[in-house]
């Protein structure tokens, strides 16, 4: 809180109404209250009347002294003497430990005393004179002191009306005038307060004297005209069902100066109508109880703040952390700003944090950090939950170590109609794990100017979902000395889900990105890459990953949809994984885009992938690449087979069942197969721009296509067998003869040959042990690991025995 600017100009008014009244004895005795001992007889020693009376009856009293000593004493008749009846009598709906009280004075006296209180009626505190007759808590007795507002009779919530004419009185109606209420608890419940004092309900005259405090409100119905409350080193609480507002007015500044704002449980709803730009709370001092200033909620508190300002407009020098937190089942922390969240300045951190079943909800608000370039985190933790509605952005200026995670059941879910991340970010990884989901999402960019040493990674079961109106990364920055390029990485058990409608990456520095896809990646982007000249962008899809990665607007630079033309570029699929690349725009540029000369890397193992082109006669599906069926990890050092289908854009569709190939399609084609049909169309279809389908899937069971016995049949008595056999089958496959008894048992088995990339095979086969078959077959099958449970099997002899 600033000094008033109008404050000079009340000073001296305000010093008169605060200035000692000098008052005469006589005056004392009339105003101030009778005591118990005076409450029958009130004797006014300064009366002239009362004094002749004296007078009088001292000398009637010496006459009969005088007249007595020559009569004999007589003793009077006893008469009974009635008990003293107590003038002020306990009302038994009074709680235990309080002193029932009526009025200012007797307010006054108890809470001075050290004493707590129950009201008994409704109070106004409005005393013009002397400071002596405010109301200085525990002044002869410090000790923790409850005002309660509860009618021992009807129960219903009585009020304590603050109607100071002097409301820049530092020395508030109540205060705190010495050390000894240091470390204390000052507890107003069950009442309604009205209040139109600058310093607010109560205010210590020094802040040392209220070091390490706590003022608690509970089931308080509260309106203020001017700031509420001004508890500056110290803890201003809240529990049970309270109702706050702060109206409009010429001192309707900040609703608190305090070193934190603490909710213990209930329901409490405070709005907060500051005047200029002052917001909900300043911070100048730390708490003196070491946990950081700013706002903690626990004990499933549900609170709601509507301010039409900033929630922290500033912070003092020195204040090395403000936090917001909400910690505990159930407890909840609702905030509606007219304008920042975080308007603290310098260095210091601010952390928003919700913990153990807590939540955190700003349903509106400009910029959550406004101000500060360093320790801005944002953290949920076991089942905590943080969700942002933001006008501006996340940060507005420059951030270094400012992390945010979401662990342990917990979410994160951040929107914005502008940039989400206004600034640069550096040093500031974005992580989801276990059980875990962080959604970004923003009307403009995600982050929108760059963004440096921040990977971005969800692992154990957690998923990142980024999503931009416009882009999501306006610019990547190399790596500063000693830390890896930028990474997005998912573990086997995660998801990542990335939307762009213009470009998933609008600029980025030499030394590129990585894709690191252990589980699921589904990305929609309009382009790319939106700069001109290439960058390395690397693909790891591993081993049982499932990849969705769809391009679908206008292309304003020829990188290719997928770009992989700079040196280091590449992208390895692994075994077992699903991988779809859709091309969903008009344009004729190619889906996968390579390094000319040298042909970038596209490795696939034993997976299924579908790259769907367009019906854009000119659109390539690949070029300048290097297509190889293997698997990188060294997990599978067996060679690559897959089915393949390729479907052409007159929709003709051809099927290879098992094949295995490399090809490269740039400046001049060249494709090697274990099957020449497929080599010969694959290089037919003009570099791939025939092409709107290309599926490598599981290998489809072999075909014998054509069989015939040059060596003529056994006869049905035959004890040797001799074979000569040739014909065409599924290029390698392994064909071999195998001798069945009647159950379909093998009772001999010949040698497998395998039919070659024209399909053909030649088969000699000759046994003389004594067999005797129930039929003859040819079989077809695939080498390991890609043999078949249940051969393709065509019957070459079926012998009728006799009987």
């Amino acid at each position: 809180m600033k000094t008033p600017v109008s404050y000079l100009l009340l000073l001296s008014l305000s010093t008169a109404l605060l200035s000692p009244i000098h008052v005469s004895r006589a005056e004392k005795s009339a105003s101030a209250p009778p005591s118990e001992s005076q409450s029958s007889v009130l004797v006014e020693p300064d009366d002239p009347s009362n004094i002749q009376s004296a007078e009088s009856s001292s000398v009637s009293t010496t006459e009969e002294s005088a007249k007595s000593e020559s009569e004999p004493i007589k003793t009077p008749p006893q008469e009974p003497v009635e008990p003293i009846k107590p003038l002020v009598t306990q009302n038994p709906g009074v709680k235990a430990g309080l002193t029932p009280v009526a009025n200012a004075a007797e307010l006054k006296a108890a809470l001075e005393n050290g004493e707590s209180v129950q009201l008994t009626a409704d109070i106004t505190l409005n005393v013009l004179e002397s400071l002596l007759a405010r109301i200085q808590i525990g002044k002869n007795n410090p000790q923790d002191i409850t005002i309660d507002g509860t009618n021992p009779t009807t129960g219903q919530r009585h009020l304590l009306n603050i109607a100071d004419i002097a409301v820049l009185a530092p020395t508030t109606q109540l205060y705190i005038g010495s050390t000894g209420m240091q470390k204390k608890t000052i507890k107003f419940t069950n009442l309604r307060i009205n209040n139109n004092n600058y310093y607010g309900l109560c205010h210590p005259t020094n802040e040392s004297y209220a070091n390490g405090s706590t003022l608690l409100l509970e089931n308080v119905g509260y309106n203020s005209s001017a700031q509420s409350l001004h508890f500056m080193q110290e803890v201003i609480a809240f529990s049970g069902n309270n109702t706050i507002t702060q109206t409009a007015g010429t001192w309707s500044q900040e609703l608190a100066e305090t070193g934190r704002l603490d909710f213990r449980g209930g329901t409490t709803t405070i709005n907060h109508a500051g005047g200029g730009s002052y917001g909900l709370i300043r911070i100048d001092q730390n708490p003196a109880d070491g946990i950081a200033p700013g706002i903690q909620v626990s004990g499933g508190a549900k609170v709601s703040i509507t301010a039409n300002n900033a929630i922290f407009p500033a912070s003092g020098a020195g204040i090395p952390q403000i936090n917001i937190e909400s910690k505990g089942s159930g407890s909840n922390l609702a905030l509606n700003a007219g304008g920042h969240i975080f308007g603290v300045t310098g260095s210091s951190s601010s952390k928003a944090v919700a913990s153990d079943g807590g939540t955190i909800n700003v349903t509106k608000a400009n910029n959550f950090y406004q101000t500060g370039t360093t320790n801005r985190t944002i953290t949920a933790t076991n089942n905590g939950h943080v969700n942002l509605k933001l006008a501006g952005s996340l940060y507005y200026y420059v951030q270094s170590q400012s992390p945010m995670s979401a662990t342990q059941d917990s979410t994160i879910d951040i929107q914005s109609t502008t940039n989400l991340f206004t600034s640069y970010l550096q040093k500031s990884p974005i992580t989801a794990y276990k059980n875990s989901t962080i959604k970004l999402a923003s009307n403009s960019d995600v982050f929108g100017v760059y963004v440096q040493d921040s990977p971005i990674s969800a692992t154990n079961n957690s998923e990142v979902n980024l999503n931009a109106g416009k882009d999501i990364f306006a610019y990547i920055y190399n790596p500063s000395s000693g830390n890896p390029i930028m990474q997005m990485t998912t573990d086997t058990t995660s998801k990542m889900t990335l939307t762009a409608k213009d470009a998933f990456i609008r600029n980025i520095q030499a030394n590129g990105l990585k894709l690191d896809i252990g589980g699921q990646l589904s990305a929609t982007f309009g382009q790319y890459l939106a700069v001109s000249g290439a960058r390395p962008l690397m693909h790891d899809f591993r081993d049982n990953s499932i990849i969705d990665l769809t391009i679908n607007g206008a292309q304003n630079i020829a990188n290719g949809l997928i770009p992989l033309a700079s040196t280091g570029s590449y992208m390895k699929i692994g075994d077992d994984s699903q991988v779809t690349i859709n091309n969903q725009t008009t344009t004729n540029q190619s889906v996968l885009f390579g390094l000319s000369g040298s042909n970038s890397p596209v490795t696939i193992g034993d997976s299924d992938v579908t790259i769907n082109n367009n019906a854009v006669a000119a659109t390539r599906l690949l070029e300048n690449i290097k297509l190889n069926l293997e698997n990188t990890t060294g997990q599978s050092p067996h060679t690559i087979y897959r089915g393949v289908s390729l479907t052409e854009k007159d929709q003709t569709k051809t099927t290879y069942p098992f094949v295995h190939f490399d090809s490269t399609i740039g400046t001049t084609n060249a494709t090697n197969s274990s099957d020449t049909t497929f080599k010969t169309k694959f290089e037919s279809l003009t570099s791939t721009q025939n092409i709107v389908q290309l599926h490598l899937h599981d290998p489809l069971p072999p075909e014998i296509i054509t069989l015939i016995n040059t060596g003529g049949l056994p006869t049905d008595d035959a004890q040797k067998f001799k074979f000569a056999l040739n014909g065409t089958a599924t290029p390698a496959s392994e064909l071999t003869l195998n001798f069945l008894s009647a159950a379909g048992q093998s009772l001999l088995k010949g040698p497998a040959k395998t039919a070659a990339a024209n399909q053909t095979f030649d088969y000699q086969f000759e046994s003389d042990l004594p067999t005797q078959p129930n039929q003859i077959v040819v079989e077809a099958n695939y080498p390991a690991p890609y043999t078949l449970t249940t051969p393709v099997r065509k019957v070459l002899k079926i012998f009728q025995l006799a009987s």
